[in-house]
């Protein structure tokens, strides 16, 4: 009795889960040292969207309104008009001056009728304004990205 007392105590003590490593996490981790995040790639759909919503954004930098509203998605064009468009930018983005430096610092895609849109935030600084986040919306038009939406906070 004495002799399988001490082989279940040892098998017991074997078995604890400090000593265990999940297939899923590095040693490190289970050892309690922090390990960070690896970056992840962005996928071709992040890149395109991205692309699309930084060409739309030169436009939008150099006042070319009449070209920028053009160059939106068919949604965003039903709901404002050119000179809409022209009137919003000269008040929100006009003052703000140029881009000094430009940022994609998040990428989310939204899952919303009828085939979802892609959101870009950007980090910009201005030369009146030094920290601003515009949010540039796009959605899928046949091959394209195209601009349905874009703030500044």
């Amino acid at each position: 009795v004495l002799i399988m007392s001490v082989i279940l105590g040892i098998a017991a003590l074997a078995l604890q889960p400090q000593g265990i490593v999940m297939p899923d996490q590095p040693r490190a981790q289970s050892q309690g040292v922090a390990v960070p995040d690896q970056p992840r790639a962005p996928s071709r759909t992040e890149l395109d969207a991205t692309g699309a919503a930084n060409e739309w954004l030169a436009l939008v930098d150099a006042g070319r309104w009449e070209e920028s509203w053009r160059a939106t998605g068919a949604s965003f064009r039903a709901l404002n008009t050119v000179q809409a468009w022209t009137d919003a930018s000269g008040q929100a983005r006009v003052p703000l001056g140029a881009v000094v430096t430009r940022n994609a610092v998040e990428h989310q895609q939204v899952n919303a009728p009828p085939h979802g849109y892609e959101m870009v935030k950007f980090e910009t600084r201005f030369a009146n304004r030094a920290r601003a986040i515009e949010t540039v919306t796009l959605e899928r038009e046949g091959q394209a990205w195209k601009v349905v939406g874009y703030r500044i906070d």
